[in-house]
């Protein structure tokens, strides 16, 4: 999860400032020094080649799936990366626990093996094992309804249907967070309402859709207080999401507030019940459609969206028969997923669904696995995925990252999912080299980090860096 800006701390002075931003650092809230820039500029579909927004499909390479791109350069040679490589982790000094894989993409062949193999705790690469089950669960194209149903005359039921980014005024087209708006609910809803003569409405809201915990069992109160993430729901506002600051009480009933808020501005007398069941065939009032899945999955990929991603993911599960009701019905799903699929998970164990929960662990090599089988064409439906993952030195979170003297040549070439936890940095997804080869990587760096979570990250970037610049015989 990332969070811009400068981060809303109670009046406590320069120490307890300090002490905050240590932890929120590790959590991928904030990159690097309290100077996050509030902007977010938009993804690149093919790394370092065009700026096309979210919604607007990259170019397609005659015989490779859309992350391709560009893979008409020679593979380069295993001896060569490898010492590449390894100068590179000695000249950073990482931490003792590195395991890594490095695989061409078009091919699948291994490149670089460094204990891919090995156990480890990932952080929020996990994300990318539940992108890959949702891809294969749902459409990527397919939108979720928000809508309000009649109950009675002068009462309404707002019901839940998956939106979490609903903006709580008018709903902006050229937005994935925010596409849908709860004005939008009110100009239709207030409008019904005039035709009938009515100036008021009694507004209930309906939650019944994908239950579940608000949380994980793995997250503490202080993570929802200070930002880290929201609590998991069907229904939810755009400028409640994680980085805005600290975590709603209830998101359902937090988006009735905003839409009876917004019928009073149109002259309707609003009020606000208690949790209600739509009545069965209820006919409906008003409702919104959000971004496609795939725009609003790319959202929560890039910012690192803990509580977006489960909610996802508990969608899925929902669609396809399993009531995902707990954190442990929701991660037996997702194995369950992965091994249909043929993924090796010696070693994968799951807190939850987005990495945040203490005692998840899985392999590089798996993340390996995923990615190649999206850039080689073998997965299809998994690689218009990777086409909205974080771009170096661009967006998401890794927008504030390769823009050391040691890094920058990576800038625009590498695409990735991020992870950082106390003693955890990771990173996967893939780097274009200098003779326009596509490789796949994945990186997971456990144990003390010298430089602390920062260097960490640096040290990381600077080893892809090199694989970058490699493109060697």
């Amino acid at each position: 999860m990332r969070r811009s800006g400068k981060v809303g701390l109670a009046a406590g002075g320069v120490v307890a400032a300090l002490a905050a931003y240590a932890t929120l650092d590790v959590y991928d809230v904030v990159p690097g020094v309290l100077t996050r820039a509030a902007a977010t500029r938009p993804a690149v579909p093919v790394p370092g080649h065009s700026t096309v927004g979210p919604s607007v499909a990259p170019p397609r390479a005659p015989t490779a799936p859309d992350v391709a791109g560009f893979d008409t350069g020679p593979e380069p040679g295993a001896a060569s990366l490898k010492a590449r490589i390894q100068a590179a982790q000695k000249a950073v000094g990482l931490t003792s626990k590195v395991t890594m894989t490095v695989r061409d993409a078009t091919t699948g062949t291994d490149l670089y093996d460094q204990g891919a193999g090995t156990s480890m705790t990932p952080a929020s690469t996990t994300k990318l094992l539940t992108a890959w089950a949702i891809s294969h669960t749902l459409p990527l194209e397919g939108t979720f309804t928000t809508k309000v149903v009649s109950a009675a005359r002068g009462s309404m039921v707002l019901v839940a249907g998956g939106d979490t980014c609903l903006n709580p005024k008018a709903g902006n087209p050229n937005a994935v967070c925010g596409r849908a708006g709860v004005g939008d609910l009110a100009t239709q809803i207030a409008a019904g309402l005039k035709k009938q003569g009515l100036n008021s409405v009694r507004l209930a809201y309906d939650a019944s859709y994908a239950p579940g915990p608000a949380t994980a069992p793995g997250w503490g109160q202080d993570l929802l207080d200070m930002g880290f993430t929201t609590r998991i729901a069907m229904l939810g506002l755009s400028t409640q999401h994680a980085e805005s600051g600290p975590a709603v009480a209830n998101p359902d009933a937090s988006t009735t507030a905003a839409l009876a808020t917004a019928l009073r501005a149109k002259g309707i007398e609003a009020t606000v019940g208690t949790p209600a069941t739509a009545p069965v065939g209820a006919a409906t009032v008003a409702s919104v459609r959000s971004a496609p899945l795939l725009d609003q999955l790319g959202y929560a990929l890039q910012e690192s969206d803990n509580a977006m991603i489960e909610s996802l993911a508990r969608q899925a599960a929902y669609r396809s028969g399993t009531r995902a009701d707990s954190e442990a019905a929701l991660t037996r799903w997702l194995l369950a997923r992965l091994a249909a699929g043929g993924f090796d998970l010696t070693g994968v164990k799951l807190a939850d669904v987005c990495g945040l929960s203490d005692g998840t662990t899985l392999t590089a090599r798996l993340l390996g696995d995923l990615l190649v089988g999206a850039t080689s064409g073998k997965d299809p439906q998994f690689a218009p995925v990777l086409t909205r993952l974080a771009v170096g030195g661009w967006s998401g979170t890794l927008g504030n990252r390769y823009g050391t003297p040691a890094t920058r040549d990576g800038a625009g070439w590498v695409r990735a999912k991020t992870g950082s936890l106390p003693s955890v940095n990771s990173l996967a997804g893939t780097v274009l080299d200098v003779q326009g080869r596509l490789l796949v990587f994945a990186i997971i760096s456990n144990g003390p980090q010298p430089q602390g979570p920062t260097g960490a990250r640096a040290a990381i970037d600077t080893v892809v860096t090199a694989i970058h610049e490699c493109g060697c015989p």
